[in-house]
Formats: structure tokens, C-alpha cells, sequence
């Protein structure tokens, strides 16, 4: 890697920067446990998998809506709340519920230090296809651009999240490196719009063996900051 080249880095969130797993099954549970307590016809009519084939019809529906993760819960809950005979507005109130429980996120033990040296260097950024809001979480200050898919309207590997990335930034693509953990939105995708890239593999996975290797593996950012930082 041509370390003296990059002069942003672009972080994936969920799986990158905290484990989200746990996290959404967390709101999953509060918003259940209030739609019983306070709208019970819904989960009298609607199990968890009734849910998602709402959100699938919606998604056949309206495929170009896919990227944005927000509308598709909204709406989704705003459907469900309508068959059962309460007012889909309703809708608005459970996300912001769910949404609240889904930034309650815990950055891994070494992000925030390997980002407070990074930023001595380099300027960073952030492009997810998710809706966790930085600044709720605690860490937006850390980042000079922080994208997400909703405001974008398309979705990684979509090259044109790269591309908006790259504009935002007012850099050329190879003076950006990319990291995150999931190969086709973070290594496929910023690869072929010409960035650098970084694969985060904390869980000891296997590479696709169909893909092309990323530029360089870590399994953590203490592996970043000694991949940028220790050879400057």
C-alpha cells in the first residue's frame, strides 16, 4: 500500500466499527414488547415473519426504495398498523423507539483510540447502508463526512455511493481507502470505483474465493493504525 497516496479513509459502521448484531436484536424486542403493551392487535395478526412478508411485498412493490433502510421499516410498520385498524401514523413513534435502541452502540475497545490517531493524518469519513446516527452514538465528531444510503438513494456496492463519497471528499478515488467487513459493499464495490481497500475480518472468515483478494486484511483497527501510522 502506498500509504503516502491515501488522504482520506471511509469507514463501513455496522461490523466495522461496533458489533450491531446484538444491538438490533435489543430493539427488535423493545418495539415487540410496546406494540403488545400499546397496539396488541398487531402482534395478534402479525408474527415476526408475517412482518417481513409485509416488507417483502413492499419491496416488490417499490424496489427503488431498497437502499433506504428508514422508509422500509416505517412504512413496513405503518402497513401493518393500518390492517389491523389503527392509524398508520403510529408508524412514526415505533421507529423513533426502534431507532433510539438501534444506536445504542458500543464501539469495539480499540476504535476510538485508532480514530483519534488516525485523524491526525488522514481525514475521515463514513458511507453505510444502514441508519445508525453518529451523533447519537457519540462519535461523529470524528468524521468530516458521514454518508448513508438513505440520503444518497442507491446503496453500496452501487459504484455511485463511491462516487458521492469521492465527491464529498473533493479527492480522487485512489487517494481514499476503504474499510469495512463485508466484501462486496466494502472491498468489491470501492475497488472498482477505484479506491483502496481494507478488509476488517474480526471473526477469523473466510474470503469469498469468487472475489478478487482486498488490498489488506486486519482483524481489528489497531491493525489499521499499524498498517498507515507505524510506516509514516
Amino acid at each position: 500500500m502506498n500509504s503516502g497516496a491515501i488522504r482520506a479513509v471511509c469507514f463501513d459502521l455496522d461490523n466495522t466499527l461496533w458489533e450491531v448484531g446484538p444491538v438490533l436484536e435489543r430493539a427488535e424486542c423493545i418495539l415487540a414488547e410496546w406494540l403488545e403493551q400499546r397496539y396488541p392487535k398487531i402482534p395478534q395478526r402479525f408474527t415476526p415473519a408475517g412482518t417481513l412478508e409485509v416488507r417483502a411485498a413492499l419491496l416488490r412493490e417499490q424496489p427503488h426504495q431498497a437502499h433506504d433502510l428508514t422508509y422500509l421499516r416505517r412504512e413496513t410498520i405503518a402497513r401493518i398498523a393500518e390492517a389491523v385498524g389503527y392509524d398508520r401514523q403510529i408508524a412514526d413513534q415505533a421507529f423513533a423507539l426502534w431507532h433510539a435502541a438501534r444506536n445504542r452502540c458500543v464501539p469495539y475497545r480499540e476504535v476510538i483510540p485508532a480514530l483519534e490517531r488516525l485523524r491526525s493524518r488522514f481525514r475521515l469519513a463514513t458511507l453505510s447502508n444502514g441508519n445508525a446516527d453518529l451523533a447519537i452514538v457519540g462519535i461523529a465528531h470524528h468524521f468530516e463526512v458521514r454518508l448513508h444510503a438513505s440520503a444518497l438513494g442507491c446503496a453500496k456496492p452501487d459504484i455511485r455511493a463511491y462516487d458521492a463519497l469521492a465527491a464529498a471528499l473533493t479527492l480522487e478515488p485512489a487517494e481514499i481507502l476503504f474499510v469495512g467487513d463485508e466484501p462486496y459493499a466494502d472491498v468489491v464495490g470501492p475497488r472498482n470505483a477505484g479506491m483502496q481497500t481494507v478488509w476488517v475480518n474480526r471473526g477469523a472468515l473466510t474470503w469469498p474465493d469468487e472475489l478478487a483478494s482486498p488490498d489488506h486484511v486486519i482483524a481489528d483497527l489497531d491493525g489499521l493504525v499499524a498498517l498507515l501510522m507505524d510506516k509514516l
